[in-house]
């Protein structure tokens, strides 16, 4: 594993599972020592309180945090027709506290980080396929994305994984259909792809699904006999995501946190160096359960027509990912972690220069990475080499200081004001998101969806860990 940068001060950080109410808690130990996970589902107030009273029992206060990453299912409704837009039977629509946040009675007592899950208010989400400003202090990621925070390269991924729906453009357009409610929050192969061209080392991977297979990388036993149902996933090789699989497999970020199953669980991947082979040698099995298991998952990864098996690229050293699960908000449940991240050693110098401005309050502010932009505008503009694009970014934006993230949050969709006598009928209409024209208009992008159906190294379908 990488050692820690003794120069630069470690991460205080909250992970949450997700925002919304959950089922009985299950107690499964988490070995992470990282960040603070929390689980939304639409009780941002809950959270921020549970934050308050974990940091004071730590000797922490809030402002002592860097930020809260909350690992999907955030639920940003601003007002009652976000509701329609929500892949949620309509008894259990309910509008929360995001509202007040959005409108601005209430604001983010720490900097906030999200991804999406699989019940979000998906057209808020979709105005911001490249990521912004949901409220004051609250950031989603995107589709899919990198961001840096100081020396430090946080990687998201959005949405769960569907294999009808993976090779399928972002069709989905408002008002969205009985299926379009759902599928527009599936992953999709092109982001996934983008995620796959990161050549340089990450900190932390943030998701709603697991990658596949990480439950064999900690206690599996005690998951199983915790939900049984996993087990009977697991033995036909379909708990969690094959997207997040390929990325955990290539990038191997140092840490990854995820929500999505309403439990707490962490893992200790450690990856290899091969290719082929059985992907459980080195992972304690017994044979009791691997007898149950499918052949497939002990051969060499099976790779799509037209795809090469890769290996990480030469600067992605890192040998173990720590993995972090936890559950959704409610008494007596894991939702919440506090953590410390030390930096790599190798983040220093001119590679991480441009990110070190910091706020007022001394911490370290968002801003874009630039090797995630020069992906990005690849994908716009076939023209050109992503080195290409990369000097461009770093011509065009670096050196004009235009790399931190701008605070231009801007309110499109109406406010919800309880003694209103509005009715708020059926789905809104499209919003133009004013965060996503500046982003699309600093890096010239063309119009249209991104298309990288031309890149052909991936990580393998199956993951390569041990």
């Amino acid at each position: 594993m990488t050692e820690s940068h003794p120069q630069i001060p470690p991460l205080k950080i909250a992970v949450e599972g997700c925002v919304r109410h959950s089922s009985k808690p299950q107690n499964i130990r988490s070995r992470s020592k990282t960040t603070n996970t929390y689980k939304g589902h639409g009780e941002l107030n809950t959270i921020y309180e549970k934050l308050e009273k974990d940091c004071s029992s730590r000797g922490w206060t809030l402002s002592d945090l860097d930020f809260l990453i909350i690992c999907g299912d955030f639920q940003a409704v601003r007002n009652p027709q976000d509701l329609n837009c929500m892949s949620i039977p309509p008894r259990y629509r309910k509008l929360e506290d995001f509202h007040t946040y959005y409108r601005g009675t209430a604001r983010a007592p720490v900097l906030t980080l999200v991804v999406g899950g699989n019940h979000e208010a998906a057209n808020y989400f979709s105005e911001l396929h490249h990521g912004g400003w949901l409220a004051p202090n609250i950031y989603y990621l995107g589709a899919a994305n990198v961001l840096r925070y100081g020396p430090y390269r946080i990687a998201g991924l959005s949405g769960i994984f569907k294999e009808s729906d993976y090779a399928k453009p972002h069709h989905e357009r408002l008002p969205y259909s009985a299926s379009a409610v759902r599928s527009v929050y599936h992953v999709r192969r092109r982001d996934v792809e983008l995620l796959l061209q990161v050549g340089t080392p990450l900190d932390v991977c943030l998701s709603h699904d697991w990658p596949r297979r990480v439950e064999w990388f900690g206690d599996h036993g005690a998951l199983f006999a915790a939900r049984p149902s996993f087990f009977d996933s697991a033995k036909v090789d379909n708990l969690g995501s094959p997207a997040g699989e390929q990325v955990l497999s290539l990038l191997r970020p140092r840490y990854w946190f995820a929500g999505h199953m309403h439990v707490k669980f962490s893992a200790e991947v450690r990856h290899s160096s091969d290719t082929s082979g059985d992907i459980f040698r080195r992972v304690p099995v017994s044979e009791a359960v691997r007898a149950q298991l499918p052949k497939s998952m002990f051969r060499a990864p099976f790779v799509a027509k037209g795809r090469v098996m890769a290996l990480p690229p030469p600067e992605i050293t890192n040998t173990v990912t720590q993995f972090l699960a936890l559950d959704k908000p409610g008494p007596d449940r894991e939702f919440l972690e506090l953590l410390e991240i030390s930096p790599a050693v190798d983040e220093s110098g001119d590679s991480i220069a441009p990110y070190m401005q910091k706020t007022p309050e001394s911490k370290f502010s968002l801003h874009y990475d630039e090797e995630w932009l020069s992906i990005v505008r690849a994908a716009y503009d076939k023209t050109k080499s992503k080195d290409e694009h990369l000097q461009w970014i770093k011509t065009s934006l670096t050196a004009q200081n235009l790399l931190k993230i701008p605070e231009n949050f801007a309110r499109h969709a109406p406010i919800y004001d309880p003694d209103d006598k509005i009715e708020w009928k059926g789905q809104p209409p499209e919003y133009p998101n004013s965060q996503t024209e500046a982003f699309r208009a600093m890096l010239q992008l063309q119009d249209g969806e991104a298309s990288n159906d031309d890149v052909s190294v991936l990580g393998g379908d199956n993951i390569v860990f041990g």
